[in-house]
């Protein structure tokens, strides 16, 4: 076990590997040994990070299971479990060498537990981070066609009992363990959605298919599959899925902006991620990162029918419905439709509030802590992309900037050095003067400072502004590479 202490930021190599199941309270497995864990909030410097403490498989069923873990936390929190503690932050290391994040799910889930991780491993390469954790939690796990025929072949099955059973069967989907009853399984995945023979039933889950196996009335197997996929509508439903992924500034995304409407303010966010929100002033939401469409979130008024029968008949009946919201899958692509109030969502007459469309896999926040916006993030997001891209194109239309590409990519933008200069200093960040001194580009402290330059690093590249007189913004340079300070 480690032991608490300040760490020096000099820690050896750690072949340990921690697996997050839930967000909150953080609640996971470390892998090479099997053993469950709880994070507990500890003070670090100016900030706060999670220690980990072990956990029985007793406690960590039930605080799948919603259970809670009544003092033990508190009791961490105090000291009086440190020989429990398997990783305690500090200095250079706020979380475990090898450590895979629970990702927020889009549709609020019906519960907590592993499975999540193998719904998310479903038809991903066997390298990517949700296969990988998945394996890890369940090596072994075998794949198999079920007793009707119906479980897709590479479907995994899971084993509560006996050879080769899960090694933590609780803690698959919380609140149900093995001999759980079917009682008990429709009060955490709601009623079935189909048979799996006299033995068995089909719950949805995100879309996907979960197949409780019983013996003698007792839960004993659990199988996941994933139905064929269903062609995604067409008119502006369909518009709006087909953006997804594909490049900032293309025919899609036009397509895309023309039904948000109105102009877009381009935000980046307080916590240092590299995706962008555009904010349309009518109130939808997208979502960009890496050059491409991540996400689109627009008001329902105007794209789907003003009643929630209605909008089946539309879009066909959803794939799965939890907490005022309906799933639709269109292959690897989703939309989410929310409809307010939990209590009246099921009704045919709810209206949609709002519409949500994203891959497969990716989840977009519902709010964000908007940090700056202005035409800094479009540099920044242009950096490293090829000349060609859509993106690449429209920084180049724009009056007063030089693109610099390298190799075919573009390796940084100059703005201030030639025509339109006050017009693109004023758009670099909202806020800032069309004439500004040093002290007037918001960003805080630069990492560099010289006589005439300040440099501050961002995730994509290089923010370098240069004062010929020392006082006054001459030019600013975006770049992939940090140039000279002098």
């Amino acid at each position: 076990m480690a032991k608490r202490k300040k760490d020096d930021g000099h820690r050896g190599p750690d072949g340990r590997c921690f697996v997050q199941v839930v967000r909150r309270p953080s609640t996971g497995v470390e892998v090479s040994t099997g053993r469950a864990w709880v994070g507990v909030d500890q003070q670090v410097g100016h900030g706060s990070a999670d220690a980990l403490f072990a956990l029985t498989d007793g406690q960590y069923a039930a605080a799948l299971a919603g259970e809670g873990l009544g003092s033990f936390e508190g009791e961490c929190w105090r000291g009086a479990h440190d020989d429990l503690l398997l990783f305690h932050p500090g200095g250079a290391s706020w979380r475990p060498e090898r450590w895979y994040p629970a990702r927020e799910r889009m549709l609020p889930p019906r519960f907590e537990g592993e499975l999540w991780w193998h719904v998310d491993a479903l038809g991903e390469p066997a390298d990517s981070a949700p296969a990988t954790a998945a394996r890890l939690l369940a090596p072994g796990t075998t794949s198999a066609t079920g007793a009707t025929g119906a479980t897709a072949p590479g479907a995994p099955v899971f084993r509560l009992t006996g050879e080769g059973a899960h090694p933590r069967p609780a803690a698959l989907i919380g609140g149900l363990g093995p001999g759980s009853d079917r009682a008990r399984a429709r009060a955490v995945l709601g009623e079935p959605v189909g048979a799996d023979g006299a033995d068995g039933d089909v719950h949805a889950v995100e879309g996907d298919r979960v197949r409780l196996g019983y013996v003698d009335g007792g839960l004993a197997t659990i199988a996941l599959e994933r139905p064929a996929p269903v062609p995604p509508p067409k008119g502006p439903v369909g518009a709006l899925l087909a953006v997804l992924g594909e490049p900032e500034g293309g025919a899609a995304f036009r397509e895309a902006a023309r039904l948000a409407g109105g102009a877009h303010r381009r935000w980046a966010s307080s916590s240092g991620r590299s995706w962008r929100l555009l904010a349309f002033d009518g109130g939808a939401e997208v979502w960009t990162g890496e050059g491409g469409v991540l996400g689109v979130r627009l008001p329902a008024s105007g794209l789907l029918p003003g009643s929630r029968a209605e909008v089946h008949r539309l879009l066909g009946a959803p794939s799965d419905s939890h907490a005022g919201t309906d799933l639709h899958r269109y292959g690897a692509r989703d939309l989410l439709v929310k409809y307010g109030a939990e209590f009246d969502s099921a009704h045919p007459a709810a209206a949609p509030v709002t519409v949500t469309a994203v891959p497969r896999g990716v989840t977009v926040p519902r709010s964000v802590h908007r940090w700056r916006s202005g035409e800094f993030t479009l540099f920044l997001d242009v950096l490293g992309l090829p000349e060609s891209h859509p993106l690449a194109g429209s920084v180049r239309a724009l009056p007063g900037v030089r693109l610099s590409v390298r190799r075919g990519l573009v390796a940084e933008v100059v703005i201030g050095d030639r025509g339109h200069r006050a017009e693109r200093l004023a758009a670099f960040v909202d806020g800032m003067p069309a004439e500004p001194a040093r002290g007037d580009v918001p960003f805080g402290l630069p990492q560099h400072r010289g006589e005439r330059d300040d440099l501050r690093e961002f995730a994509q590249g290089w923010v370098h502004v240069h004062c010929a007189d020392g006082r006054t913004v001459s030019t600013v340079t975006v770049a992939q590479q940090p140039p000279p300070v002098r």
